[in-house]
């Protein structure tokens, strides 16, 4: 956990001369709309559509071609479920798994050329909870 932790701070560190130098644009979307099974609040990161959005625990910088942020879902799926579902999707979306380890919480780290996502699960008597924290460059 901690070499994630690091990991994040670097990278937020490496992008912080891009941040002086660009329009920095930091959202929180209300509202992510779900049409279908599944949806794509980022490029290439799958959400399913019985998870509730968090917004007041959500938020998204877009500065340039790169994106970063955190999404928060909740919702009734039993936490081994989701774990398996990323595991699956991520892969069909060209992800790599590189590391994952299981506490109260699930983490899972992928990457891919264009980034890096990091999925939390964690369940609790009445719900689990998805957190998804994302670095993604290319972005249009």
């Amino acid at each position: 956990m901690r070499r994630v932790f690091i990991s994040l701070f670097l990278t937020f560190l490496l992008i912080s001369p891009l941040l002086a130098q660009e329009k920095v644009e930091v959202t929180t979307p209300e509202k992510i709309e779900v049409k279908e099974e599944i949806s794509y609040p980022v490029p290439n990161v799958p959400v399913l559509k019985g998870l509730n959005y968090q917004p007041s625990e959500s938020a998204i910088l877009k500065t340039g071609g790169i994106l970063t942020g955190m999404l928060v879902f909740k919702g009734n799926y039993k936490a081994s479920a989701l774990v398996e579902f990323y595991r699956v999707q991520m892969k069909a979306n060209g992800w790599q798994e590189i590391g994952s380890f299981t506490s109260k919480t699930t983490f899972l780290a992928f990457k891919r050329p264009d980034g890096q996502a990091f999925i939390s699960i964690s369940e609790s008597w009445y719900q689990t909870e998805l957190r998804i924290i994302v670095f993604i460059t290319s972005v249009k």
